[in-house]
């Protein structure tokens, strides 16, 4: 690093998963810079971390990456690394990663946005030749989920099914911008492959139970587009099917998107992304409800070394509401890889980025476990 004290600045710095980067950051050996829209909640949003961490250096800074000033702005700020947090990605330009690439900034997102991700990698002959980091989707999906599947794809002789999906808990904190990404797909096809075919599927729909293990039960499901859906089938050629699920743990909510899908399915309405602070206004009238408990599951199927069938279940589970920190680890992982010199230059999906045994070491922070269940018949 250029610096023996990295200035990393966190561009939505102080909105669900910011603030909890700040947090962590603020407390080791960065100077941290929570960037937002609004100098002012940026500020308020510091004051009890100053005051709990008094030796911590943060300063807050007033920046839109949509405004022309950003990379003049971003250049001011002395950033040795971005973290771009403000989502949604769907949709969204690359205009801060270039940005970061023009300025030798090295750059982290947390995208989950399909086309974001898994385009991201047209921009690596200009990171490389500034030897700059770009690594999109240092999240959940498909940092966590390509590290889980990376671990254990080494026990198959054919790797033929990968299932995955997540339920958090309902007594956690949403953000708007991750609840109008999945609006924007809801009752939107998508292509995922099943039995060896691109298949049209639609968000939100094929609803199911899904067994997250004893502490958390039965959580209802949905299909969910994600970087993975690509990715995966690119890795590993031999997969006949991939499909990624996401659900509510209130039934009437998660009962309530399944109906609005058929709504955009049907046209009747065009997007639901556009009623996204509705929506989100309405949810906290049942933030009581549920519990504080999550979980992520991998399922892998195939044939082991012995060609004998083979099926690999690792769970996660994550109490006491620290689900949320899940999608920020694979940030903080990096970062520490990046101080020592581990990551090369170049632009590229977060995909098996850092391994399974990281991971679980990084969890141990917080109140979360991991099972795995290995059948071979």
């Amino acid at each position: 690093m250029p610096q023996a004290k990295p200035t990393v600045l966190i561009l939505g710095g102080y909105g669900v998963f910011g603030k909890k980067l700040s947090t962590i950051l603020a407390q080791g050996p960065y100077k941290v810079i929570v960037a937002g829209r609004s100098k002012e909640k940026a500020e308020a949003f510091l004051t009890p971390i100053k005051r709990k961490f008094p030796q911590a250096n943060v300063v807050a800074m007033a920046m839109d990456w949509h405004r022309e000033d950003f990379a003049e702005l971003l250049k001011q700020s002395q950033a040795n690394i971005l973290i771009h947090t403000a989502g949604p990605f769907q949709g969204q330009d690359y205009k801060v990663a270039k940005t970061c690439i023009e300025l030798n900034i090295h750059y982290l997102d947390l995208s989950d946005g399909r086309e974001f991700v898994t385009h991201i990698h047209e921009l690596d002959d200009k990171a490389k030749a500034k030897g700059v980091m770009v690594i999109s989707g240092a999240s959940s999906v498909p940092g966590v989920s390509s590290a889980v599947v990376d671990h254990y794809a080494k026990k198959f002789g054919i790797l033929r099914e990968i299932h995955f999906g997540i339920a958090p808990a309902n007594k956690i904190e949403r953000g708007e911008a991750v609840l109008k990404a999945i609006l924007g797909y809801t009752g939107k096809p998508f292509q995922r492959l099943e039995d060896g075919k691109w298949k049209t599927v639609y968000g939100w729909q094929d609803i199911h139970r899904q067994y997250f293990g004893d502490n958390v039960g039965l959580r209802w499901q949905a299909n969910c587009d994600v970087p993975d859906l690509v990715l995966l089938p690119e890795k590993y050629p031999m997969l006949k099917t991939v499909a990624f699920y996401a659900g509510l743990e209130v039934s009437f909510l998660h009962l309530a998107m399944w109906a609005m899908s058929w709504l955009s399915r049907y046209k009747i309405i065009k997007n639901w992304a556009n009623f996204s602070k509705l929506i989100h206004a309405m949810s906290r009238w049942f933030k009581n409800a549920g519990s504080d408990k999550g979980g992520m599951y991998v399922k892998l199927q195939g044939s082991s070394q012995r060609y004998q069938p083979l099926e690999i279940t690792w769970l996660l589970v994550a109490e006491q509401g620290h689900g949320p920190y899940i999608p920020i680890i694979p940030c903080l992982i990096l970062l520490e890889k990046l101080a020592k010199g581990f990551i090369a230059p170049g632009a590229r999906s977060c995909f098996a980025e850092f391994n399974l045994e990281e991971f679980e070491e990084a969890i141990k922070l917080w109140s979360m476990y991991t099972t795995v269940e290995e059948k071979e018949t």
